[in-house]
């Protein structure tokens, strides 16, 4: 007989119903700017549901729907709610998410001209099989059953009156219908479900109504999710277009639709329904099928168990679920209650378990718990012309969920086009599900709470979660009050090629701007460190730029040459004195060059000595008094250009008057080039420390450890410093000043151990630090206020803003290695004031006690690669306030997986929240080539981009080792090596790398 009635349905859903989809919506117009009105007065709100903002462990869950469950239980306790929690689930989803990434990073490269088509193809090929893309949502709805007798009588009352003076529209919006004392209530209830799920680490949104209809209408036509679709509805407010009358009535004057807003369903539905079969449905260009779980699961088991079995499966299925909740638990359930007491002796077992489950749900209710009404529908679709691919999906998917708790879901459905639009989101409460009765508490901890949530909807860095969720990141984003990065793992964890990727990310973010002249800029990226682990990215960039232009990526290998010499006391074009910054810089710096080398601080009255003479310095080589005189053969471009112009000079000249000729002539570089003779060197001071006013104020002290003088101290110090680093001694010859991307290695002028090399790897690092972001520091009004001739102003004014709106990034690569002197107390004060001057610090480091604690606690972006000791852990989870469940998450990190990628937990300090997730860096081998910083694959990459040119090679590489090194194949030779006898050294490790790029060259051509 049942059977009999569901063919009748089917025959019925094939045959009569399947006209139109109008039916399936009871949205009529939308009231305010989040509810939506439905046809019975009823009103819905949208909101997105992210979830938890901390990655939560099973009691962290727990925990959170117990809140949710003392929330919501005073609402639930009357009739007249329901929630509708909707999840959707699609690879197609995903592929395109990633697209609309890949397409705006590859519009930025072009507008920079970097030619990445490599890379970002595959990256077009390998993310799409890694990342599902999902939608969230969560519909309340409020019926006129909240409000008492009286209340829902007026108001009914007040809305029928208001239906009755409008004029005759069928097929329109009315406005300004809702029912009065429910629009408070509805309002009331939005507030205090933000309220509660806020509270309990759950990211909710409220969508306005035009991004409600939007989301409605994407899932309708899921083959729209994830296309940056232009469709907005026509909502009352809304401009009128009045269209063409169609129907007899419109001429008529007796329905006046076409003069007014369209109704919704017109708006959502787009396409007709026609059913295929007793399990088929199409609608547009898209094939469904659905079905409903017809009996609980017996245990309560989690959303996300469910997600993984389907994303473990490996089938690409499209998916989504709609879980029903309403008041009123028991409604509908007496019968069943009633007949399974009766009918136990048939069926002890099964009856039994039924009257035991009333039982337990009766005793709960209102005591501690509140019983609802469930009820679950799924459906899977897939395109029009795939209808097998879709029965063999909808199989599958059915068997999981079967085996979700133990589920039982019904074989076929009555009208499939009923059992589909179950499973949409937000149009009805209307569902073909079993009704069932369920403790308020076990349907939150079933409801899908408990994914990832990720801050940015989109970034130029796309990182996983385990289960496939994509996790965009934003260097710089506007959504935190600054950047700065810290970055924890030992040696092969992924730290390096992490702190790559993320500057190559911001190489290939929107915040690329332009200058002046409207030209595409890089942002500036000036990067530290000891090693050549920064040379890959600075490879990929400036190979990537056109000939004329990769002098605007560069990797520099420091040597304490006088050929790399790169002047403390140079200033910015025509200033005759340092800005506040550079002035604070020389000081500190000076104060550490006089640091003993056993001492972590000068002696008393250096930094003072110092201030002295840094000024005295400046004053005396300015014009008015002491210039330094321009000499013929200093600098031969420079008299190659003056010599063009027709400046003629005499022992008078100064190299300032140079350096003002030259800008009046608009020869910037020029004039840079004569600057750097112009301006005083670290050798001036000792003479100016005999000066008068300098020395007078110092002549009595003296050194407590030495008892020599304080002034002879000085000298003695400062002529030592000029023995011990050539690179600061003499007028700067190194030249970066067109560069943008820029990576100093310091391996070459810093010295690992002992007290000697601790002060000498400081002072390269407050160096580097200097020449690399001097300009990052300017400031406007210091600018206007200066005594600046006015063209000079205001061609400082103009890089200002040029440096305003790009962005600016310090990075730091082994921070552990700084020396802990003077550039610690450096890298402080840029973090503190980093954010006023826009920005971003990255630093990465070994160990969480690298750091120093002002600056744990400043950072806004903690990355953990790597935790390597039970101690680093516990300073992790103290520092940063976390949840125990983290614990083990953390302690488990240890380096890239095969397949995976590098794992990941990642801390994200916003204005509003703070994120804690655990995800996945995922490359591909190409981009792993490109950025990798072991040394045996970088000295490989080095040589097959000479021979080969940077993207063939890349291809050559990823091709012959996919995981993205050739270390452990360099190794088994060296091991065989050393079997048979022979010594391991240098030049044999560099004789295998060439033998292997010898035969990878060959390769190529064969």
């Amino acid at each position: 007989m049942v059977a009999f009635w569901h063919q009748a349905a089917a025959y019925l859903g094939r045959n009569a119903l399947n006209a139109s989809l109008d039916s399936y919506c009871r949205l009529e117009t939308a009231d305010g700017a989040h509810a939506l009105l439905a046809d019975d007065g009823s009103m819905v709100t949208l909101f997105r549901l992210e979830g938890f903002r901390s990655l939560p462990g099973e009691q962290d869950i727990t925990e959170a729907c117990d809140r949710l469950r003392v929330g919501l239980s005073p609402f639930f306790s009357k009739p007249g709610l329901a929630l509708q929690f909707w999840f959707g689930h699609s690879p197609e989803l995903g592929r395109r998410e990633i697209e609309t990434i890949i397409e705006d990073t590859s519009r930025i490269a072009r507008s920079n001209a970097l030619d990445l088509h490599d890379l970002l193809e595959e990256r077009r090929r390998l993310l799409p099989n890694a990342v599902h893309g999902e939608r969230c949502y969560l519909a309340l709805w409020t019926r006129p059953a909240l409000l008492t007798s009286d209340d829902r009588t007026r108001s009914l009352k007040t809305r029928s009156d208001i239906l009755k003076a409008a004029p005759p529209l069928t097929l329109g919006q009315i406005p300004d219908a809702a029912l009065e004392g429910l629009s408070v209530r509805h309002e009331s209830l939005v507030t205090a479900l933000e309220r509660e799920f806020s509270g309990a680490g759950i990211v909710l949104d409220t969508l306005d109504t035009y991004a409600a209809l939007n989301a409605i209408r994407k899932v309708i036509a899921p083959e729209t999710l994830g296309l940056n679709h232009p469709w907005r509805a026509v909502l009352p407010g809304d401009a009128l277009r009045a269209r063409m009358p169609t129907l007899d009535r419109h001429f008529k004057r007796k329905d006046l639709s076409n003069l007014v807003w369209p109704t919704l369903s017109e708006q959502l539905f787009a396409d007709h329904a026609e059913v295929l079969d007793s399990k088929v449905v199409q609608i547009g260009n898209t094939a469904f099928s659905g079905f409903d779980i017809t009996l609980p699961p017996e245990i309560v088991v989690p959303f996300n168990d469910l997600i993984r079995r389907v994303v473990s499966n490996g089938t690409k299925i499209s998916w989504r679920a709609s879980m029903l909740i309403e008041s009123g638990g028991f409604a509908g359930q007496v019968l069943r209650e009633q007949l399974a007491r009766l009918l136990q002796w048939t069926a002890p077992t099964h009856n039994g378990r039924i009257k035991e489950s009333f039982d337990r749900l009766r005793q709960t209710d209102g005591d501690g718990n509140t019983v609802v009404r469930w009820r679950t529908s799924f459906c899977a679709w897939a395109p029009a012309d795939e209808i097998g691919l879709l029965r063999a999906h909808v199989a599958s998917l059915q068997e999981m969920v079967r085996s979700w708790g133990n589920s039982q879901t019904n074989a076929t459905a009555g009208d499939p086009l009923d059992c589909v639009m179950s499973s949409a989101l937000g149009l009805s409460t209307a569902s073909t599900a079993e009704s069932c009765a369920a403790d308020l508490l076990d349907v939150l901890a079933m409801a899908p709470l408990a994914r990832p949530a990720c801050p940015w909807q989109k970034g130029s860095i796309v990182f996983r979660t385990a289960d496939g969720k994509p996790f965009p990141y934003q260097p710089g984003s506007s959504k935190q009050n600054a950047s700065v990065d810290i970055m924890v793992g030992t040696p092969g964890s992924g730290k390096s090629v992490l702190m790559n990727a993320i500057n190559l990310g911001v190489a290939l973010s929107p915040q690329a701007g332009s200058d002046h002249d409207d030209a595409a800029l890089l942002p500036r990226i000036s990067i530290i460190d000891i090693g050549p682990s920064s040379s890959g990215l600075i490879s990929l960039i400036r190979d990537a730029l056109p000939p004329k232009r990769r002098h605007e990526a560069m990797f520099h290998r420091l040597r304490m040459v006088e050929q790399d010499a790169v002047n403390p006391f140079d200033t910015q074009l025509c200033c005759r004195k340092p800005f506040a910054h550079e002035r604070v810089f020389l000081i500190n710096l000076i104060a550490l060059i006089c640091t003993p080398e056993d001492g972590d601080a000068p002696y008393d009255g250096i930094s003072q000595m110092a201030e002295a003479c840094v000024d005295e310095a400046y004053r005396v080589h300015s014009d008015g008094f002491s210039p330094k005189r321009y000499s013929v053969g200093m600098d031969l471009q420079v008299d190659e250009t003056l010599a063009a112009h027709g400046f003629e000079t005499d022992t008078a000249t100064s190299w300032w008057e140079i350096v003002d000729f030259l800008f009046a002539k608009g020869d910037f570089h020029a004039a840079a080039l004569a600057q750097r003779l112009a301006v005083p060197v670290l050798g001036d001071l000792v003479p100016i420390s005999n000066a008068e006013t300098v020395r007078e104020p110092f002549a009595e002290m003296r050194v407590h450890a030495t008892q020599e003088p304080l002034v002879g101290a000085f000298q003695r110090l400062i002529t030592a410093a000029i023995k011990q680093y050539v690179i600061l001694a003499s007028p700067t010859r190194f030249d970066i000043s067109n560069a943008r991307i820029v990576a100093f290695d310091l391996a070459g002028v810093t010295q690992a151990t002992g007290a000697r090399g601790r002060k000498q790897t400081a002072v390269m690092y407050m160096m580097a630090r200097q020449t690399l972001t001097s300009d990052f520091w300017l400031d406007e009004d210091e600018i206007k206020a200066s005594a600046l001739p006015e063209p000079v102003k205001a061609h400082h004014l103009l890089r200002w803003q040029n440096n305003r709106q790009m962005p600016k990034r310090i990075c730091i690569d082994e921070y552990h290695l700084t020396g802990g002197l003077g550039i610690r107390d450096q890298m402080v004060a840029d973090v503190r004031v980093g954010r006023k001057a826009g920005v971003q610090i990255s630093l990465a480091s070994q160990l969480i006690g690298d750091f120093d604690p002002s600056i744990r606690e400043l950072a806004t972006n903690i990355f953990l690669c790597n935790v390597p000791t039970a101690d680093s852990v516990k300073a992790v989870m103290d520092t940063y306030d976390l949840p125990d469940t983290l614990r083990p998450v953390i302690s488990r990190l240890s380096g890239p997986e095969a397949g995976q990628g590098a794992p990941i937990v990642g801390i994200f300090k916003l204005k509003s929240q703070t994120y804690v997730q655990h995800f996945y860096n995922q490359l591909g081998s190409i981009e792993l080539w490109a950025l990798s910083t072991t040394a045996e694959d970088t000295a490989l990459r080095a040589l097959l981009y000479e021979q080969l040119g940077s993207p063939e090679a890349r291809r050559i590489l990823a091709r012959r080792f996919p995981s993205g090194s050739a270390k452990p194949e360099i190794e088994a030779e060296l091991e065989q090596l050393m079997a048979s006898g022979q010594m391991i050294d240098e030049t044999v490790r560099g004789n295998v790398i060439g033998r292997l790029a010898d035969t990878l060259v060959k390769g190529a051509y064969a």
